[in-house]
């Protein structure tokens, strides 16, 4: 029996309707399927046996037609499972086993007996022993433990070493202090002229020298004392002063911070990053203010520096405190009315390119 022509066309348009929300559906599993793929470790799912076998069965259901849909794995590797099921291959786990209690126990005395031994050496003394561990399972295990995995590098975020340990004991105690350079353009030439930083590490205030073309012993000196003078104003106690090993800090600098229960701290040898919080301070006095400025006299370097020492100490939010300037203990207390702002007022310093907001008093 022959359909009418007009409800023939009225069961293809429906198909098509069908067809074209089935599609879009698809898309929007897909897109999600995507997604998580994407906030996932390495990128990638692994499928256990039972998992897999789920999969299999219902792929069986579109005759394992697949390629379009398939996105938890790769169709090279579903074809793989297509052959070893034909073979009546049972799938077999997945993933590294796991360590043994015993040979977690023996890589961590490893570790702790030999401080200079990172994760290459204690997995060849594995093998000597005829032990099998991978590289990345000893290097997981190290960090769980809070043992540095390769001594010779940068500590993972995380890692407690014996530095950062002895830092975070003395926050209240020590100042790091580092010189920055600045060049000055003048009548007579380019100049380089230097500046001497000191950064408490507990309270993040900062004090900052006058600039100098020639930092002599001297002057070096001189900013010794200036630097243990700002300390006393301020009620900071340096026990521990950390600097590098640039040879602008004469033992003359460093006796004068000299006592019997702390003294100068030099870091590493090729350590930057031991003296991070003067280097962090110098990196954000640069790019927020110096890189932006030619200066054309120590005066004018001068007034940049203690201009933005004067934001850094007084208005700047840190991250390190809580996103709150230095010295405030407590958030501001939040406003009844979230729609309504009110006035809020600009401080500028060096036109504009320091800013402070604060809401005007009613």
């Amino acid at each position: 029996m022959m359909l009418p022509k007009w409800l023939t066309a009225l069961l293809v348009l429906l198909q098509e309707a069908w067809s074209t929300r089935r599609d879009a559906h698809i898309r929007f599993l897909k897109l999600q399927v995507e997604m998580l793929k994407e906030r996932l470790p390495g990128n990638r799912v692994i499928l256990d046996p039972v998992e897999r076998r789920r999969l299999m069965k219902v792929g069986a259901e579109v005759d394992h037609k697949v390629e379009d849909t398939l996105e938890i794995v790769s169709v090279k590797t579903y074809r793989r499972w297509q052959r070893e099921e034909r073979g009546g291959r049972e799938p077999g786990k997945v993933g590294r086993p796991r360590l043994t209690k015993s040979l977690r126990e023996l890589i961590i005395r490893l570790a702790k007996e030999n401080a200079g031994w990172g994760v290459r050496r204690i997995v060849g003394e594995l093998k000597k022993l005829a032990l099998r561990a991978s590289r990345s399972t000893v290097r997981r295990l190290l960090v769980d433990e809070k043992i540095l995995p390769d001594p010779e590098r940068h500590a993972p975020k995380g890692v407690q070493t014996p530095w950062r340990k002895f830092i975070a004991i003395h926050m209240n105690v020590m100042v790091a202090c580092d010189f920055f350079c600045k060049t000055v353009w003048t009548p007579l030439g380019k100049h380089m002229a230097y500046v001497l930083t000191f950064v408490h590490l507990g309270s993040r205030k900062v004090f900052v020298s006058p600039s100098t073309l020639n930092p002599t012993d001297e002057w070096v000196r001189q900013q010794a004392r200036n630097a243990s003078m700002w300390a006393e104003e301020e009620g900071i106690d340096i026990r521990f002063l950390l600097h590098d090993r640039d040879t602008k800090f004469t033992e003359a600098f460093d006796q004068h911070f000299k006592r019997e229960d702390g003294g100068a701290v030099l870091t590493p040898y090729g350590a930057p990053v031991a003296n991070c919080f003067a280097e962090s301070w110098i990196g954000s006095l640069k790019r927020e203010c110096l890189n932006l400025l030619f200066c054309f006299s120590l005066r004018q370097l001068d007034h940049v520096v203690q201009a933005y020492v004067s934001y850094h100490n007084k208005f700047r939010p840190h991250q390190s405190l809580g996103n709150r300037p230095v010295g405030v203990q407590e958030d501001p207390a939040p406003q009844e009315a979230q729609a309504e702002v009110g006035r809020i007022k600009r401080q500028r310093w060096l036109g504009g390119l320091l800013n402070h907001y604060y809401r005007q008093a009613a």
